[in-house]
């Protein structure tokens, strides 16, 4: 079972990195993600969201500056904009985990990683997408991952979606 709640922290913290360092940072991708000796599955998992929302970037940030009202991406705190495009990422292109995890799991994330006002912040520009259906294309997963369960999702408390979220 892969700890997805792990591999997304690592994916924000590679992307984070990535920003700073360019391409360059590729070539450390591995011995970044190895760093902390996390299993394999968590680091295949933390490598394929890098990449996936790497190869997205445009795509991934163009529909995200579409609900960031008022917000530039390039003005975002980096920890806050790099947790959105992992979970735009998931969102897009991973069909076997729920909507409402994938943004519960983004705010968990900016609890530990963002400022105060992060979980609101990510939580309303996430849920603007999602009613918005911005990530509606959702491409399947392969047959054999798709069979792996999201450690999170049994656990998560649905999504904290709502309607009162502070402009963004």
């Amino acid at each position: 079972m892969i700890d997805r709640h792990q591999a997304r922290i690592l994916a924000m913290q590679s992307l984070c990195q990535f920003e700073v360092l360019g391409a360059d940072f590729l070539a450390q991708l591995d011995d970044f993600l190895a760093d902390d000796d996390p299993p394999e599955s968590v680091r295949e998992y933390a490598k394929r969201l890098v990449l996936e929302t790497r190869d997205r970037l445009t795509e991934l940030d163009a529909a995200l500056q579409t609900v960031a009202e008022n917000w530039e991406l390039k003005r975002m705190a980096p920890v806050d904009r790099n947790i959105l495009r992992v979970a735009a990422c998931e969102l897009k292109t991973q069909i076997d985990i729920p909507r409402n995890v994938a943004i519960t799991e983004a705010v968990e994330i900016a609890k530990a990683f963002g400022t105060a006002e992060s979980p609101a912040f990510i939580n309303g520009v996430l849920d603007a997408a999602v009613k918005r259906s911005l990530f509606a294309e959702a491409i399947e997963t392969p047959k054999d991952e798709a069979t792996t369960t999201d450690a999170s999702a049994d656990d998560a408390p649905p999504a904290e979606v709502a309607n009162d979220s502070p402009p963004i």
